[in-house]
């Protein structure tokens, strides 16, 4: 087997194993395996900044990478910190709009990420997966939300 066969099997199961596209079919994946692009970050550089046009989703490959947001003036709330087979960016294949979060690498981070021109493309030749996925991404978004309104809560509290 050489390098890049290995490659897209190592890839291929990480999407496989991702909460977003558990349960599709080896189709499914085969065909979204040719639409995710990788990238490296180095440590301490931001993947992307609050109010930042969202244009992709990201899955770590390997690293971990914080999620903040700004609160009050200069503060920044860290939110969560995510690691290998997390994903993060999800709301940029629902709706073209501005980033709510910060992203910046934890560690150096290797990342798939897929962008939403190319999961637009993916709905159209399976839309049966697309709107799973499509599920999936909005149970976790009402999970965040109450998560963060609880952060919120908390701060406002204190």
């Amino acid at each position: 087997m050489h390098a890049s066969h290995t490659i897209s099997m190592d890839i291929m199961n990480l999407i496989r194993n991702s909460a977003l596209f558990k349960g599709c079919s080896n189709e499914a994946i085969e065909l979204l395996l040719g639409m995710f692009q990788e990238r490296q970050i180095q440590q301490n550089t931001t993947i992307f900044t609050e109010h930042m046009p969202a244009e992709a989703l990201y899955i770590i490959k390997s690293g971990k990478v914080r999620i903040t947001t700004m609160f009050g003036e200069n503060e920044e709330l860290g939110l969560l910190l995510l690691g290998p087979g997390d994903f993060f960016g999800e709301l940029a294949l629902v709706q073209v709009a501005n980033r709510l979060v910060t992203a910046r690498a934890e560690t150096p981070v290797e990342l798939l990420l897929l962008t939403r021109k190319d999961f637009i493309a993916f709905l159209d030749l399976d839309p049966r997966t697309g709107a799973k996925v499509l599920m999936t991404i909005a149970k976790l978004l009402a999970m965040r939300i109450q998560a963060y309104s609880e952060k919120i809560k908390e701060l406002l509290v204190s």
